[in-house]
């Protein structure tokens, strides 16, 4: 088990990171009070509720379960989470545990940090994608019609446990999707990791335990880099959103159906990669590093023709990283080193979208 911690102006939050490392756990060093309530989806609940719960033997633990889907991820769930809790009366002494993917972080997340005004959170998550990304660095948040993740707050866990061997039952789109967020980590932070993931995909997508944690390890250390350097985003933790600013916009224009996250991040890294060709000197050796990268992972790297450019040019206009009105671009000036601007035209995106929509 590896142990890393997360240090920011007011919290210290570990993560740990292991193969079936769940039952190793003692969680009665990160909760406060006797009261659990476990968040989490249908599927995940069905796989590992009770698994989790013989760990919490001594705690009074309570459930919610949602339909598993991005879908989910709205103010509409979180109001009947907001009801449950104070039905049943629960006071500041109340842990909530989030088990589940990014859709299950984010609504634990922001549970948490509004009940009572705060409530302590203990994050485990169980896709690739929450592993390497959305459990880590507080973001909390759930999407509104024109955008994704519009209303939310900062919110750090007590502990967040990455056990990979949680990967061994996800659906093998839903790894691959995580993988992009993998990718993006060394498109922005590290071209020999990049290069690394380019000769060793195979390993990867049959989930070679060693291959796994290398990649869970280096996505965890970059986002701890960035993120203790810039908590609330008011900086280098935009580059995070390398790719994201097109793919919020097409994960809206799909309306969350028929595209997973890390497929419109992919296709989002393509179209920023491009751009950063004539914006930002992006050499052709690099844009192609990243495209071989992400094609041979078996992610999408052309547009679809079902997809409205349109409604992604729309979506763009409720951007949360938009400033002054126009929209922040996270561009590459080479592998392992990007900028942001906002000095991208509507008619040069449009013109992008067609040229990689096929």
């Amino acid at each position: 088990m590896n142990k890393l911690v997360l240090k920011t102006q007011n919290n210290k939050v570990p993560i740990l990171i292991g193969n079936k490392i769940l039952s190793k756990i003692n969680f009665s060093n990160f909760i406060i009070g006797k009261e659990v309530c476990i968040l989490s989806n249908r599927k995940i609940a069905k796989l590992y509720l009770t698994k989790l719960k013989k760990k919490l033997k001594g705690f009074k633990i309570n459930t919610f379960i949602i339909p598993d889907g991005e879908k989910y991820k709205n103010v509409q769930v979180l109001n009947k989470i907001h009801n449950f809790l104070i039905k049943n009366k629960f006071d500041r002494q109340l842990t909530i545990i989030g088990l589940g993917g990014g859709v299950i972080g984010d609504l634990s997340g922001l549970v948490a940090d509004t009940f009572l005004r705060g409530v302590n959170l203990i994050h485990i998550p169980t896709t690739l994608l929450a592993q390497v990304d959305s459990s880590i660095g507080g973001k909390t948040g759930v999407n509104h019609k024109l955008g994704k993740n519009l209303i939310g707050t900062f919110k750090h866990p007590s502990l967040i446990l990455i056990d990979i061997d949680f990967l061994n039952t996800l659906q093998g789109n839903q790894f691959k999707s995580g993988l992009a967020e993998v990718i993006k980590y060394g498109a922005i932070t590290n071209r020999s990791f990049l290069q690394w993931f380019n000769k060793n995909t195979n390993k990867i997508l049959t989930r070679d335990i060693t291959a796994l944690l290398k990649i869970i390890n280096f996505s965890v250390k970059a986002k701890i880099k960035i993120v203790e350097l810039d908590e609330k985003e008011s900086g280098i933790r935009a580059y995070l959103n390398f790719g994201h600013t097109f793919g919020h916009a097409i994960e809206s224009a799909k309306k969350y159906h028929g595209i997973l996250h890390g497929e419109a991040i992919s296709l989002g890294m393509i179209l920023a990669a491009a751009i950063s060709i004539e914006k930002s000197n992006l050499n052709l050796e690099d844009f192609n590093l990243l495209e071989d990268t992400i094609r041979k992972t078996k992610l999408p790297a052309d547009l679809p023709l079902k997809i409205s450019k349109s409604k992604i040019i729309e979506h763009l206009k409720y951007d949360k990283k938009k400033k002054l009105g126009k929209n922040n671009f996270i561009l590459l000036k080479s592998i392992g080193s990007c900028h942001i601007t906002n000095k991208i035209t509507t008619q040069y995106l449009t013109n992008i979208l067609d040229s990689f929509q096929s």
